[in-house]
């Protein structure tokens, strides 16, 4: 066996791993992973999961679903969906983040609940990409500050406003005026980081910890302080910017520094939680139900034993080719291009030699002519054949020098009384003029009309006794 053959087994293999344990998973009835194990899932129905907030959705007349694959899926929304990515434990690949920027471009909101600044690294693209668009410069020197989007390290401590410890702080200054933070009078929060205050959206905050918090790094200390290097003060946990308006141009972009603000254990505990969860819904879609909320399940923690890790790295590859903006174009050519090599060959059936069809018994010229043109698809052709058979049959039965219609007419209307005059002539105007052009395209079932139509001719005036 060669490398090429080998190279094939092996990508045969690969290929149909994780589809064989998918399905396998499936046969044998091992749960589906998500309902209870998975931090921060819309379908994890225990403390850490998410599937209060997502029933709230629901209630409220809004779509909830997820996505386990490939980020670039939301791209087939064209900006008609809100994007939440909710607490992420993997850094976005470069084109996750292309996709994400283009989705904001394109008019679609997104939500990033980040847990102790993982996705920063990801930002850096990103904040790159946003800098880059017309009128981003302008804003962000009116703003006095750099960067655009990023999470600070550690954990927030809060000595002024806790629930049963600095870690756990609760947030009661809040913009006024802006549509998430309305009627919400406090806020918990579960070991939070909070945004960088030199990012835009930091910078534009709309909910902050009191000015006796930090950002504690060392979380080992038995008492933690705040140290020079660690940000202190009054720190922002939720910015919002309307790209519309802001850059002249885009979606919305949510960043909260607290994940743990939406799952069940504290959606059930706390109203003003539940209070910003509905807030921030109404806000990212202007109220429309229309508007679906994806949630991006691709980038949490999923076990590697479990059916949807293994979904997702199959439909992964294949939902990113699609949908990636280079490839998709010719995609479909790649495919059927890879699928050629393992298909039948489509050869067009062979026209054979008068000598090689009388060879085989049972079979004629004509009859192997008739195949032809029928597997072909040109019924023309066949109703031409079939009329020069019954005129030559005609000639030789009545000992005619020429075909005549008209005698043919003669002979017929004392055979079938149910034959009109002007049908006859009628059909045998319609097959000469398919029988004078060469090229003509006619339906199969007009083909098979006038076969039948030939057919009962040759039973009445050729083959009867």
């Amino acid at each position: 066996m060669g490398w090429k053959e080998g190279l094939q087994i092996g990508l045969f293999v690969l290929a149909w791993i994780p589809i064989t344990i998918l399905a396998g998973v499936t046969v044998i009835g091992v749960p589906p992973t998500l309902y209870d194990q998975t931090d921060f899932s819309i379908y994890n129905t225990s403390w850490s999961g998410c599937s209060d907030f997502r029933f709230q959705i629901e209630q409220d007349g809004f779509t909830a679903k997820t996505i386990e694959s490939s980020m670039s899926v939301i791209s087939r929304y064209n900006g008609s969906a809100v994007l939440v990515i909710m607490g992420p434990v993997r850094d976005f690949t470069i084109d996750a983040t292309l996709t994400l920027f283009l989705h904001l471009m394109a008019g679609g909101s997104v939500v990033i609940a980040d847990d102790f600044g993982t996705a920063n690294s990801s930002f850096v693209l990103l904040n790159q990409l946003l800098m880059g668009q017309t009128g981003s410069q302008a804003y962000i020197s009116g703003l006095n500050v750099s960067g655009f989007l990023s999470f600070t390290k550690g954990v927030v401590m809060d000595l002024d406003s806790y629930y049963t410890s600095p870690r756990l702080p609760i947030v009661r200054d809040f913009h006024p005026s802006h549509p998430i933070t309305a009627g919400v009078t406090n806020l918990h929060l579960n070991n939070a980081s909070a945004l960088t205050p030199t990012s835009a959206m930091g910078y534009t905050g709309i909910a902050w910890t009191t000015p006796r918090s930090w950002s504690e790094t060392n979380l080992s200390t038995v008492s933690p302080t705040p140290d020079s290097y660690e940000w202190a003060g009054s720190l922002p946990i939720i910015g919002a910017i309307d790209m519309a308006g802001a850059l002249g141009g885009g979606g919305k972009l949510v960043a909260i520094s607290d994940p743990s603000i939406f799952i069940n254990d504290m959606w059930q505990n706390f109203e003003g939680n539940r209070r910003l969860g509905r807030n921030l819904i109404n806000w990212v879609t202007d109220g429309n139900p229309e508007i679906p909320i994806v949630f991006c399940e691709q980038l949490l923690e999923i076990p590697l034993a479990s059916g949807e890790f293994y979904f997702g790295a199959f439909m992964g590859r294949m939902l990113w080719a699609s949908t990636n903006i280079l490839l998709a174009p010719v995609y479909p050519l790649m495919t059927a291009i890879g699928l050629r090599k393992y298909l039948p060959d489509m050869k067009k059936p062979e026209m054979k030699s008068v000598s090689e069809v009388f060879m085989r018994r049972g079979q004629t010229y004509f009859s192997e002519r008739m195949m032809y043109y029928r597997t072909e698809g040109n019924y023309g052709r066949v109703v031409k054949m079939l009329y020069r058979k019954l005129r030559r049959s005609m000639r030789n039965k009545y000992q005619w020098t020429d075909y005549d219609s008209n005698k043919t007419w003669e002979l017929l209307r004392y055979k079938d009384s149910n034959v009109k005059q002007a049908d006859f002539f009628k059909t045998i105007e319609r097959i000469e003029e398919i029988s004078s052009r060469q090229n003509i395209k006619i339906r199969e079932s007009e083909m098979m009309k006038l076969f039948f139509w030939m057919k009962n001719i040759q039973d009445k005036l050729i083959e009867a006794k």
